[in-house]
């Protein structure tokens, strides 16, 4: 059984753990990924393959209900996400 993984931040950062996670496919897959700004969320999603995005945090939590949560959004926020995860 493979970690179910999200990630939230759709910058350039994400791109490489999204990358870097797709190698492990018998260990881990990437479910959705989230950005306050849906359509950067989207864009991550198509160009990487990832089946669903989100524009809302909780709401991605409580849809995918994940293993894993990588954040990738500015320094200032990280704490925040994770209490939250």
């Amino acid at each position: 059984m493979s970690l179910k993984v999200v990630v939230v931040g759709c910058g350039k950062i994400a791109d490489g753990h999204v990358e870097e996670i797709q190698k492990l496919p018998e260990l881990a897959q990437v479910v959705a990924v989230c950005d306050l700004e849906p359509l950067m969320a989207e864009q991550l999603a198509e160009r990487l393959g990832v089946p669903r995005f989100y524009g809302d945090f909780d709401q991605m939590l409580a849809q995918e209900r994940p293993d894993v949560v990588h954040v990738t959004t500015p320094p200032m926020v990280h704490r925040a996400l994770a209490e939250r995860a």
